[in-house]
């Protein structure tokens, strides 16, 4: 797996060069006493969004298509085995995340299916432990490792109300779960109440007509697989669903780990074609829930090399498949790979380069890693060039008005040169009134600050926790005793609507906040010769869409849902948690994001005032020392030219670790930094 592991490995060594960058620019700011709080704030959020940048690849399908395979084929054939279980029938029962977090030991943590019934989001859950149940493995030894990830595959039996009541049992998953166990080579259900297995939905369990009737449901509801591999040690984290009754059952898939996948392989059968349940699969929990990143993979091609077809006629019917799921996931050809898993990871493990080529998985490989690793770089890089830039353009205006008032102060004092003590007295006179008219100016400043305080404090009354919370509990006693899924269905839908409606609030006093930020701006600019620029503008757009995306999610779940039975009733209950959750993080997210913008829009100003109160500090001690000692001038005109030449010797240091830090952004490698701005 050359191509993803060495674009992987490529990206890691980028983020540190650039985590290396920015820690010098960091510092060559701190030595030019340019860094406050909100600097040092902007600093560390680069840096800790460098050191937790990940990218996530989901493998969503319905069963036995091959998932397991695939994943142990592009990512772990260097095990010498498999790693994740993959054999016949169903092996992954639970959402499975596989990934590297170096705080934790290596272990496979699993959370009982019994949290079901709690109601309680699995995203509430992940920092728990008590919740959970860990199986450690030592990870120079691939069959401890496999040992410990088995543990996806378990079951249990429980009655049948109780799985009702997590979300599983319906007749259609009965009949589904017959197919399971004959795909296992075990009795399907018949009359007499056979056991069989479902990891969608239950099987019955009956010895006898009095019997209670058991079923077999997942163990785990979900598991989080903590391993030192190479490339999840870069940052990849790889997720792996169960079929379509499992997706549906567990909302964070629906609601987070889907949607926010950086890359989704959509698996299908070219020995099954699209199947009904594919196509649910794929328009419920595929389709559109990203622009890029989206590939449809057409599995067990070796199926078709039965000995009766030539290569012609076999590459014939690959090309006739890939346009028939094209045309059904309306998904453009190129984003359709046609691949055997099983004899990808054989001629992996045999060090088969034909049978390797053979398999086609090398194309997938680079597909991947080109769009994978292509586009998280893209998206780093936009985030962290518009955050420096930012930075910078306010050291830059914080440095420039620094040698601008030197110069300034050194023509000040060149023009005393052989005037008499009244011009010198005048020159004083000059300078006090202009930082008496500073000062005026402080106090309008403040009297704007306290507007711009009571709209920031109606922003809060919108967006504010409390706001969240009283949302949640109106709609929970709307929706208190109702039976019926439309009264779910409502409470959803209400609750974003709620959540419109206070954002569009706080956008109209963010709207009036920007207007006066503008008018500020623009008075210091005239009135005393700051370069302030325009204020940055706060978007809405980002958590509005994030509004929508849940509301499109929940429509495309139940929208046209009245009357359900009773796990569907449990599930929506749990969807309900789950979006309420999610909601309120939008508030939060939203109310830092906030008061980051209000730091980040004041910074400026506030330091900038900073420096002109300094300047104006210093031109008033120059020009006073003069007239209490007239053969001091050219001492004071050197002093000043001394305190210009450091200026400017301050501004090359800061812009050069600018520029290596612009080099990077840009994709230059390191000391292939930028010619200097004109």
């Amino acid at each position: 797996m050359e191509s993803l592991e060495r674009q992987m490995a490529d990206f890691g060594g980028w983020r540190a060069e650039l985590r290396g960058a920015i820690e010098v620019y960091g510092r060559r700011l701190a030595a030019a006493r340019l860094v406050d709080a909100d600097v040092r704030e902007r600093l560390d959020a680069m840096l800790a969004r460098l050191a937790a940048e990940r990218l996530s690849v989901a493998f969503v399908a319905e069963f036995s298509r091959g998932k397991s395979e695939l994943i142990n084929a592009l990512f772990f054939g260097d095990a010498g085995r498999r790693i994740v279980p993959s054999s016949a029938g169903r092996t992954t029962m639970c959402p499975t995340e596989l990934l590297w977090d170096p705080a934790r030991p290596p272990s496979v943590r699993l959370l009982p299916i019994e949290t079901r019934a709690a109601d309680t989001p699995l995203s509430a859950l992940r920092d728990d432990a008590s919740a959970w149940h860990e199986i450690g493995f030592d990870p120079s030894d691939p069959a401890s490792l496999e040992r410990a990830i088995a543990s996806v595959s378990e079951t249990i039996e429980m009655p049948a109300a109780q799985a009702a009541e997590l979300g599983f049992a319906d007749d259609e998953a009965v009949a589904a779960a017959s197919a399971f166990r004959a795909a296992d080579g075990r009795p399907a259900v018949g009359d007499d109440g056979a056991r069989a297995q479902a990891a969608g939905g239950p099987q019955p369990h009956a010895g006898g007509g009095s019997r209670e009737v058991l079923v077999e449901v997942p163990r785990w509801r979900h598991a989080i697989v903590n391993h030192p591999h190479p490339l999840l040690a870069r940052g990849l984290v790889i997720i792996d669903t169960p079929g379509l009754n499992a997706i549906g059952a567990e909302p964070e898939l629906t609601l987070r780990l889907i949607p926010e996948a950086d890359a989704v392989l959509f698996l299908l059968a070219a020995d099954a074609g699209v199947t009904r349940s594919d196509v649910e699969i794929w328009r419920r929990h595929v389709d559109g829930s990203h622009g890029r990143g989206r590939f449809a993979v057409l599995n067990k091609i070796d199926g078709l090399w039965d000995g009766l077809r030539d290569d012609v006629e076999i590459e014939l019917e690959i090309a006739r498949q890939v346009g028939s799921v094209s045309r059904t996931l309306d998904l453009p050809p190129e984003r359709i790979f046609p691949v055997s898993a099983q004899k990808a990871l054989v001629a992996r493990l045999r060090g088969d380069a034909a049978l390797l080529r053979r398999s086609r998985l090398p194309e997938l490989e680079r597909a991947l890693g080109g769009e994978l690793v292509g586009q998280r770089r893209e998206i780093v890089r936009e985030r962290l060039r518009r955050d420096f830039d930012a930075l910078h353009r306010r050291a830059s205006a914080a440095l420039g008005a620094r040698r601008r008032a030197q110069i300034e102060q050194q023509m000040e004092l060149a023009s005393l040169r052989g005037r008499n003590r009244e011009a010198i007295a005048r020159m004083a006179a000059q300078v006090q009134r202009d930082r008496e008219d500073f000062a005026r100016s402080l106090r309008q400043l403040q009297a704007l600050r306290a507007v711009l305080g009571r709209h920031a404090q109606a922003v809060g009354d919108a967006i504010g926790p409390d706001v969240a919370r009283r949302n949640l509990r109106d709609v929970r006693d709307a929706m208190r005793g109702s039976y019926l899924s439309t009264g779910l269905r409502d409470g959803m839908v209400s609750l974003v609507r709620a959540a419109r409606a206070d954002f569009d609030e706080a956008a109209r006093h963010l709207a009036e906040i920007s207007t006066l930020m503008n008018a500020m701006y623009r008075s210091f600019s005239a009135e005393h010769g700051l370069s302030l620029g325009n204020p940055a503008r706060f978007s809405m757009r980002r958590h509005l869409a994030a509004l929508e995306r849940i509301e499109q999610l929940q429509r495309r779940q139940f929208g046209a849902m009245s009357l359900v039975a009773n796990e569907k009733y449990a599930l929506m209950r749990k969807f309900f948690e789950s979006v309420a959750l999610r909601t309120c993080e939008l508030y939060e997210r939203l109310a830092r994001d906030f008061a980051s913008w209000q730091r980040a829009v004041m910074a400026p100003i506030e330091s900038q005032v900073r420096e002109h109160q300094a300047q104006l500090r210093r031109r008033a001690d120059s020009v006073q020392r003069v007239l209490e000692a007239s053969d001091g001038l050219e001492a004071r005109i050197a002093e000043v030219e001394s305190a210009r030449a450091a200026v400017e010797e301050r501004i090359a240091v800061v812009e050069a670790a600018a520029r290596e830090v612009r080099a990077l952004l840009e994709g230059l490698g390191a000391g292939e930094a930028l010619a200097p701005s004109p």
